[in-house]
């Protein structure tokens, strides 16, 4: 098969997010999952197509788009944001390629990490990531539950929110959170986020100082969510989840790293199930899981 790679041009990404929503609702039909009704936004990677060109890719056969690849960077930290080939050409060596092409965004930058989230049941492609060096690290669960059971079962107590103020406002507080939590500043995302891309997001306070940040959907999912190391986390969850809820949402949903186990007892205690299992890829390890829940896979 003749397959030409090249650069992704802003064009290109709504066919290529359509091949993201072909190949992940084939995998996900195969193992017993509801289909995405419509392909991811492509506000995101848009985004970082303007922020650096350098990690978005895509696979050609006649002149169709056949297969996307799209990381980002922030610092020396290198992350795959989305890797998909079309259902009818994968197992012919795109992925590689796409995956090698994206790589060179991290080499070019000489990333000190590298790491992804991908489905725990993506077989294939989890053996593709450990070929290229990087290997399981934490467990993620994106957990749910209905909107008015959670709302009757939530403690009163909680912390103080200050509504975060649109960007560009200086952030400082943020990324020494980040910093902390992950290893690293996440001015970019930020910018995205509280540029337009977050509904809403509250700075998490207590009587001796901040206590995490936390942004919310319309649709009532909460991510991210960072909690200091000396805060209470269930408090900051609670208080996390009473913001997602005044929306109105029918539902609130969070992805719930293995390690959050006081965040996990937590949510379990309020209805929330699993929806989706995760894990997370890097080389080499990092981050502070008990005290950062992401915000979408593609995302972190």
């Amino acid at each position: 098969m003749d397959i030409t790679y090249r650069p992704a041009k802003c064009e290109d990404l709504e066919d290529a997010e359509r091949v993201v929503q072909e190949a992940g609702n084939e995998l996900r039909m195969r193992h017993g999952r509801q289909p995405w009704p419509a392909p991811p936004p492509i506000a995101f990677p848009k985004f970082c197509l303007a922020e650096d060109p350098d990690g978005l890719w895509v696979a050609e056969h006649g002149g169709t788009i056949v297969g996307f690849g799209f990381s980002w960077m922030t610092e020396t930290f290198w992350f795959l944001s989305q890797l998909f080939v079309r259902p009818q050409t994968q197992a012919k060596g795109i992925g590689q390629a796409l995956l090698s092409k994206t790589l060179m965004q991290a080499e070019r930058n000489r990333a000190t990490n590298r790491a992804l989230i991908t489905p725990a049941y993506n077989t294939a492609s989890t053996g593709l990531y450990l070929k290229n060096g990087l290997f399981p690290r934490e467990p993620l669960y994106r957990m749910a539950a209905p909107a008015q059971s959670v709302a009757q079962k939530l403690a009163d107590a909680g912390y103080d929110t200050t509504p975060i103020a649109p960007w560009p406002e200086p952030r400082e507080w943020m990324a020494e959170i980040d910093g902390e939590l992950l290893g690293f500043r996440r001015d970019m995302h930020h910018r995205f986020l509280l540029g337009g891309g977050a509904t809403h997001a509250v700075r998490i306070e207590r009587a001796c100082g901040t206590a995490g940040y936390a942004y919310f959907s319309a649709e009532g999912h909460v991510g991210p969510l960072a909690i200091t190391p000396d805060a209470d986390a269930k408090v900051v969850v609670t208080t996390a989840l009473r913001c997602a809820l005044e929306s109105g949402p029918s539902r609130v949903s969070m992805i719930v790293p293995g390690r959050a186990d006081v965040v996990m007892q937590a949510v379990l205690a309020l209805g929330f199930r699993i929806e989706e299992p995760y894990v997370l890829m890097a080389s080499p390890t990092f981050g502070n899981w008990g005290n950062y829940l992401p915000r979408a896979p593609g995302f972190l």
